[in-house]
């Protein structure tokens, strides 16, 4: 149903056209300058481009032991459906619904109460965020950025993580955005960050690249975009 090479590319094209038209602003600040949230309305408007359905912060589908509050639930960066007019089923909301239709007087119409969805949550693909560049502007000064391993490496780890506890978001990835000062670079310490969750026993797979050019603003002229999917073993 998903294809990540498409995935991947879509996020590519997003990064490329946004770069564009911030030439095209002469802005005097680049994409390597945006956070992770500006990053993803950067994305969001790739794959509505492409006419895919978007969530933003949508909480995951995992139903937890107790009712939880809207605010206590964990949410997930982007999560695609197959076009924009799709909804996204959510069991945890399902089951508030008919719990609280069945405190009603409509108790024995409490199953047709609930809110019909369109997509299963196993159907639909969830994707967590996460950005770091080889060198930052701190204050508006570039420099080379002291905390790029850690960035790199550790924070896609607790993703990873992160998404492999979902066992309904059977189509999951890791979408690291690698600012960095030219292709091979990107490319080696991607290489590098992907063995290191191998030798971590992360449940990943083979991930899809993509490189694209920037304008050089603080010393990074590409963007690397890694769709990293996570593995989710039978059983």
């Amino acid at each position: 149903m998903w294809s990540i090479d498409e995935i991947a590319d879509r996020a590519a094209d997003g990064i490329a056209d946004a770069n564009a038209a911030l030439r095209d602003e002469n802005a005097v600040r680049g994409l390597d300058h945006l956070d992770e949230t500006e990053l993803h309305t950067v994305l969001e408007a790739a794959f509505l481009h492409a006419d895919l359905g978007v969530l933003r912060e949508h909480p995951f589908p995992s139903p937890p032991k107790r009712r939880p509050k809207a605010s206590e639930r964990e949410r997930c960066d982007l999560v695609l459906l197959p076009d924009p007019d799709t909804t996204l089923g959510d069991p945890v909301k399902t089951r508030a619904e008919r719990d609280d239709a069945a405190q009603t007087l409509f108790a024995s119409q409490a199953e047709r109460l609930v809110t019909p969805a369109d997509l299963d949550p196993g159907d639909a693909f969830w994707i967590e965020i996460k950005s770091t560049g080889q060198f930052v502007a701190r204050d508006d000064v570039p420099s080379a950025n002291s905390r790029y391993t850690t960035e790199l490496v550790r924070a896609p780890a607790r993703d990873i993580r992160k998404l492999a506890r979902e066992p309904m978001a059977v189509h999951a990835a890791v979408a690291v955005v690698l600012f960095a000062a030219d292709e091979p670079t990107a490319r080696h310490d991607l290489g590098i960050a992907v063995h290191r969750w191998l030798d971590d026993a992360l449940p990943i797979r083979s991930p899809a690249i993509r490189v694209t050019a920037i304008d050089d603003r603080i010393g990074n002229s590409v963007a690397a975009i890694a769709l990293v999917p996570i593995r989710h073993d039978p059983g």
